[in-house]
């Protein structure tokens, strides 16, 4: 009876040790012959690849760009002082004892007698005026419009001339825009008294002649004294006072065209 029992316990160990290796195979025990059971697994993950250091490239080093150097434009000439435009007035007037002017040419004359400043009065100085036909030693400059004549006599003293003045005076009467000249004693003719003859740069009256003592071959524009003589004479004041307005109604600039 006791060994039937103990049989029947070691039998029931056997049952229970096979069960045991069964189930130990199916929860990662060795595979069963004839096949391999695949697990699904985790795919490593994956070697990242070597990235490119990455090189900083330096921006392309900029050409300095030379500053341009800038060219002085010429030098111009500076403008006389006093250059004013007359204006363009044609009504005649009569000044000091029957003297006919235009009213441009009048004009001139005040702003001459502004820039000289000085004691002598080219109003009350003028001997001969314009529009005074038939002169032959005037050559026929005083024919049309823009001619004057001054004394340069002191008003005061009739027998002092006023040598030490001339210069200022004939610098005003250029600047406010006449070809201006002194004319001294005997000049012209035996006995011709000495004065200052002028030509209105720019009338739109004056006569052939005095155009010519502007523009011709003795003219005032190319440094000559506007007298008709073969050869021309020079300039006895230095040349023309050019201003911009004159050179505005064509007159030639001859100097600074280096002519």
């Amino acid at each position: 009876m006791r060994r039937t029992m103990f049989t029947g316990r070691v039998r029931a160990l056997l049952v229970a040790g096979a069960l045991l290796a069964v189930l130990g195979a199916g929860c990662g025990g060795a595979p069963p012959a004839g096949g391999e059971i695949a697990l699904a697994t985790d795919p490593p993950p994956p070697t990242p690849s070597s990235l490119p250091t990455l090189t900083s490239t330096p921006p392309p080093t900029a050409t300095p760009t030379p500053t341009p150097t800038e060219t002085p434009p010429p030098t111009a000439t500076p403008t006389p002082e006093g250059c004013l435009r007359p204006p363009d007035d044609y009504e005649l007037v009569t000044v000091r004892e029957g003297f006919r002017l235009n009213r441009r040419t009048l004009a001139m004359l005040e702003h001459a007698r502004e820039l000289y400043g000085g004691e002598h009065d080219f109003l009350l100085a003028i001997t001969q005026g314009s529009y005074n036909t038939g002169v032959e030693a005037s050559f026929g400059t005083h024919d049309g419009g823009g001619a004057v004549d001054l004394a340069v006599r002191d008003l005061n003293n009739w027998h002092h001339i006023l040598y030490e003045e001339v210069d200022a005076m004939i610098s005003a009467l250029r600047r406010a825009g006449f070809a201006a000249w002194l004319r001294d004693t005997d000049s012209l003719y035996p006995g011709s008294p000495v004065h200052i003859h002028a030509i209105a740069i720019g009338d739109a009256e004056l006569s052939e002649a005095a155009q010519g003592q502007l523009t011709g071959e003795a003219g005032y524009f190319y440094g000559y004294d506007g007298l008709p003589v073969d050869p021309p004479q020079p300039d006895p004041h230095g040349g023309p006072i050019i201003c911009p307005w004159m050179l505005e109604m064509g007159y030639p600039d001859v100097a600074a065209a280096g002519e």
